[in-house]
């Protein structure tokens, strides 16, 4: 056994975190191809460039997609949150390194040869899988309508108003940060003294509260939002609610789930 995996139970079901799909929508069948596995902060879950071999789920802590620019620094292109599912990859290659970012990451595998079995035997977890990878592509528009945004405090109050509809748990004016400014940094392209400058021009201006590194109280949502030039990001479905599936995204039984969605991904 991985060494990672000592202490879990590996026969768990890995669907039961409040940001997953009620059990109804999920096919059993896929709970049973889970492999779980725990990551320390850092650590590589998957390199840039590896062959796709298992799909990925993010049970608890968090988890990050990102490359290495050419002087060094690091690009985050998708913040992984418990529930989201990763590692796609575009025709068997993974495009970018996968790796945790906080202590004890759990995080579920699902062998690609499996899922295409499963894909190609049942329809409706077909279209399940697809609406998965529907849900996945949502979390890189985000970041696109983040990014547009044009000063450096717009980004970081878009981003805080898309955490907290990810992991807010109904609570409108509270967000405790699941990563540190330096992971804001890397995802929102920033320096971490730009993104802490921004948080306290924030703060200063009344609009958010801030009572530790990563404890943030909203008060004023409209100011937050400026919702003259972000009405796009405000309105974007929550990536937190699962979409009934189309019956259009069915997954072809004569190709394989990666090759289905290589050209959108």
């Amino acid at each position: 056994m991985d060494a990672n995996q000592a202490g879990l139970n590996l026969r768990e079901q890995v669907w039961t975190h409040e940001r997953a799909a009620s059990p109804q929508s999920i096919p059993q069948t896929l709970e049973a191809l889970a492999m779980v596995s725990r990551y320390q902060r850092d650590e590589e879950i998957y390199p840039q460039e590896g062959s796709v071999e298992c799909w990925y789920r993010v049970i608890s802590g968090a988890a990050r997609r990102f490359a290495l620019r050419a002087d060094g620094r690091r690009q985050t292109v998708d913040l992984l949150l418990p529930g989201d599912f990763f590692g796609f990859g575009v025709r068997g290659t993974h495009a970018f390194t996968a790796d945790a970012i906080t202590a004890d990451t759990v995080i579920a595998r699902y062998p690609v040869s499996r899922i295409e079995t499963l894909a190609a035997s049942d329809p409706r977890a077909g279209r399940e899988l697809s609406g998965i990878i529907s849900d996945a592509m949502s979390r890189l528009h985000s970041l696109l309508l983040i990014l547009g945004r044009t000063t450096a405090e717009q980004k970081v109050g878009s981003f805080l108003l898309h955490i907290q509809e990810r992991v807010g748990n109904g609570l409108a004016d509270r967000l405790s940060l699941p990563v540190t400014r330096y992971d804001i940094a890397d995802y929102l392209a920033l320096s971490v003294e730009t993104v802490s400058r921004s948080l306290t021009g924030l703060k200063e201006r009344g609009v958010i509260a801030l009572s530790g590194p990563r404890e943030i109280g909203i008060i004023d949502r409209d100011a937050l939002a400026d919702e003259h030039d972000t009405r796009e990001v405000l309105t974007w479905p929550p990536i937190v609610e699962r979409r009934a599936p189309s019956p259009l995204l069915e997954v072809p039984r004569s190709r394989s789930v990666e090759g289905a969605i290589a050209e959108s991904w």
